[in-house]
């Protein structure tokens, strides 16, 4: 048995900003691994981004990449959302920058367009890997304590950390079933009565889906998110022979990365 420290994470609001898009701030559905290991990084005081480029501005070495994700990224993850159809409602709101160097249009003044969350709302769980910075998250987050205030994505997205409790993880020698977690790389096929429209969908008054989404698993000193991967959050049953990476903690099976 290995110890994971579980919280829920949620708040009125989020933006978890993907990369490819300038025009309108689109976001992930989904708290990413990378987002993840920075709110952490806050709780227990490492720094992050804009302390590098404090140093690179002072002409001083430092990591090359932010102290959260050097220190932070062994660290084994699972994400469970709860939402009932798999995604969070997202909405779109306009704001000025009228910091003068926004916009070279007239005026100076950049409107843009952010899409976010509303009411975002996941179960996160981390494995013990036995190290002290696994201890130290313990202590804060059982606590309540932070060196810096924790937020999802912008600092006007408070994050709500609660119900923090310390459970116990068994390997899943075999899965048969529901994956309670997003996953990634796991082959796998849905059984057949899924296929079975009328029966699946309304003599039980459960909505069935199968969510994907691209997102990153690591960080990049060039380009930042790196290692984009295809994760899938379903509530269907499916088959697969994978096991690795598997743990079932308070009976759910979840994938940890």
């Amino acid at each position: 048995m290995t110890e994971v420290i579980k919280f829920r994470l949620k708040g009125p609001n989020a933006i978890i900003r993907k990369p490819e898009s300038n025009h309108i701030y689109f976001t992930y559905n989904n708290v990413h691994k990378i987002m993840l290991l920075g709110l952490l990084g806050a709780i227990i005081g490492e720094n992050g981004y804009n302390y590098n480029l404090l140093l690179q501005e002072l002409k001083q070495e430092g990591n090359v990449l932010p102290e959260f994700y050097e220190n932070l990224k062994e660290l084994k993850i699972a994400i469970v959302p709860n939402s009932k159809v798999g995604t969070f409602t997202k909405k779109i709101q306009q704001f000025n920058n009228s910091v003068g160097y926004a916009s070279f249009e007239e005026g100076n003044n950049l409107i843009v367009s952010e899409q976010y969350l509303e009411k975002p709302d996941w179960d996160i769980y981390i494995l013990s890997d036995h190290t002290q910075i696994f201890f130290k998250l313990k202590e804060y987050l059982l606590n309540k304590k932070c060196e810096y205030i924790p937020y999802i994505g912008k600092n006007e997205h408070f994050a709500d950390i609660c119900d923090v409790e310390v459970l116990q993880a068994n390997e899943c020698k075999q899965l048969n079933g529901v994956i309670d977690s997003i996953f990634t790389d796991i082959p796998y096929s849905l059984e057949d009565d899924f296929f079975d429209f009328d029966a699946q969908l309304y003599s039980d008054d459960t909505i069935y889906f199968e969510y994907k989404e691209m997102m990153p698993t690591a960080l990049d000193a060039q380009i930042g998110y790196d290692h984009f991967k295809e994760f899938t959050y379903t509530n269907k049953k499916i088959n697969t022979d994978y096991s690795e990476n598997l743990f079932e903690v308070n009976n759910k099976k979840l994938y940890f990365f």
